[in-house]
């Protein structure tokens, strides 16, 4: 199926889309940049006997603090699976959902999977979100939706499976000609001293520079000034490992494609994350030995030669 062939369409969009489309008994989705590198279904079964949402499919590049949503932070971002006070809301990755439900639950509120500010959601809801603990400034890619899931006794489980390898981010930086994500000095410097004491501290100062000096996307300039520091800080650092991740496998496979120059792995600042990545590289490269795929080379790929 083809929801458009004259746009690309926003992702809550499209899911809204598949749903109304959808009869079977489970609604499911995965997104296009999540690698199954084995079986998993009697896994991801067990869950279902006892949930009504399951989802799965962190990215590479996370640390628990984007998994996690930290008391006090004002934005319920596309990464966040559950609450720090343990509420589970689960994920918009790799996600499967009892049709019924969710159905119900769509039809009860008017509410879809897409992006929701407050001041959008309907007035009839707001006393159930803020009862609930779940009233915030916006709600990224179904996160609305799962608020209000759980506020009406949905039952969640999330599991990082570990044949589930979420690259992260990757469409959104198709295209991109230069794989490194530098905001200034402070990433470059970070960049270069990776393998020294510094390298973790020096990323931490900027991501607590750039959280200082450069307002966050998407909200104004007062939302910006009602966020804490700390709030900015991990947006930023999930920015900039999101960027670099996404561009570094892009730029990968362009060097196994048309034999452009090969990236070096993206430095992080996070080891965990770091190790994921070179994990999953020879996984990719098997993968992509079994594919037929020949790129042509182009000024895009010619351009992006120098650009180390």
């Amino acid at each position: 199926m083809v929801a458009s062939e004259d746009e690309m369409l926003e992702h809550g969009i499209i899911l809204d889309w598949a749903h109304e489309r959808t009869d079977e008994s489970w609604f499911c989705f995965m997104d296009s940049d999540i690698l199954t590198t084995g079986p998993c279904n009697e896994a991801i079964a067990k869950h279902l006997e006892q949930c009504d949402v399951f989802s799965s499919g962190h990215p590479l590049w996370h640390a628990p603090e984007d998994i996690i949503l930290p008391d006090g932070f004002k934005r319920l971002q596309g990464s966040y699976f559950a609450t720090a006070d343990g509420k589970e809301l689960g994920g918009a990755y790799f996600a499967i959902y009892s049709n019924a439900l969710l159905t119900r639950i769509k039809q009860a509120t008017g509410v879809g999977f897409r992006f929701y500010r407050w001041d959008e959601v309907p007035e009839e809801l707001r006393e159930t979100l803020d009862n609930a603990g779940l009233k915030k400034m916006d709600y990224d890619t179904g996160k609305l939706l799962m608020s209000l899931m759980h506020a009406k006794g949905a039952r969640f489980r999330s599991e990082d499976l570990p044949q589930l390898r979420h690259l992260g981010g990757f469409s959104a930086e198709a295209g991109i000609g230069r794989w490194v994500h530098y905001r200034g000095f402070f990433d470059r410097l970070a960049t270069r001293l990776l393998g020294g004491a510094l390298a973790i501290p020096l990323f931490y100062l900027a991501d607590t520079w750039y959280a200082l000096t450069d307002p966050l996307p998407g909200i104004s300039k007062d939302q910006n000034r009602q966020l804490s520091l700390a709030e900015r800080r991990v947006f930023q650092c999930r920015r900039r490992k999101r960027i670099n991740t996404s561009r570094y496998f892009n730029m990968l496979l362009r060097h196994w494609g048309t034999g452009q120059r090969e990236p070096r792995e993206p430095a992080l600042g996070y080891p965990p994350a770091d190790q994921r990545i070179v994990e999953v590289v020879p996984i990719l490269r098997q993968l992509w030995s079994k594919t037929d795929c020949s790129w042509g080379r182009s000024r895009h790929d010619e351009r992006s030669d120098g650009n180390r």
